[in-house]
């Protein structure tokens, strides 16, 4: 019996999972997660940041609440600490715009008197803050598919395997150069050959059979091919 299971081929996985215990995500690496979020929502909030230093120095320069309508340049900020969002902005008439911003002067910037400009800028850093929120939901699947596709890229280097890269934006292929680095931030798809066959990977991709989107889509194919080149150019 010892024979006849010594025999029996390792599975690939095995070199990588041993017991049911390698499967527990450790604390060092649930406390590196976490700080990795924290950063990535900081690098995200920079602008906004920097958005609201320009709309106050912008503010400073009017003496009343009132007077905010006399400077050009913070339109949008001005909807946005009334608390529209950017794409509530495209289902609005103009008429409804002015609605909202003198509903801003009228109930909040009057009444906080002399530190309108701070409560201009508080408004506008709450909508924004909506604005972050929504864009972090998925942050942690970004974050884990940069890290992914870092330890792919970097295995394929490390064993002398040319690959070709697709850009999540243009969806053109990229072949292989001596400098690969971040470009995990704009990176779709990878591609590359090997002994055992060829190999497409590709995120985030709308498969016809189910009509839903998946994560990632390992095909037995290279992107040259017609298959993967339609496929890849389907919309996501």
């Amino acid at each position: 019996m010892e024979k006849a299971i010594n025999l029996i081929p390792m599975c690939s996985y095995q070199n990588h999972l041993q017991s049911i215990d390698d499967l527990i995500t450790t604390y060092e690496a649930i406390r590196a997660g976490f700080v990795a979020l924290a950063l990535e929502k900081n690098r995200r909030a920079t602008p906004f940041v920097a958005e609201a230093r320009a709309l106050k120095e912008a503010a400073n320069q009017a003496e009343s609440p009132i007077e905010l309508l006399k400077i050009k340049g913070i339109e949008i900020g001005l909807l946005t600490a009334a608390g529209l969002s950017d794409k509530s902005l495209a289902h609005l008439m103009s008429e409804d715009k002015v609605e909202a911003v003198n509903g801003l002067i009228k109930n909040f910037l009057e009444p906080a008197g002399a530190n309108f400009p701070e409560e201009l800028v508080f408004r506008f850093l709450l909508t924004r803050g909506d604005t972050l929120g929504g864009s972090m939901r998925n942050v942690g699947g970004v974050l884990a598919q940069r890290k992914l596709t870092r330890a792919i890229l970097s295995t394929l280097t490390i064993a002398g395997t040319k690959y070709h890269w697709q850009h999540s934006k243009s969806k053109k292929w990229i072949a292989m150069t001596n400098n690969d680095s971040e470009i995990e931030l704009s990176l779709r798809g990878i591609s590359w050959e090997s002994e055992i066959g060829n190999r497409t990977l590709i995120y985030n991709l709308t498969v016809p059979l189910v009509r839903s989107n998946v994560d990632l889509c390992l095909f037995n194919w290279l992107s040259q091919t017609k298959y993967v080149k339609l496929t890849t150019e389907m919309p996501v």
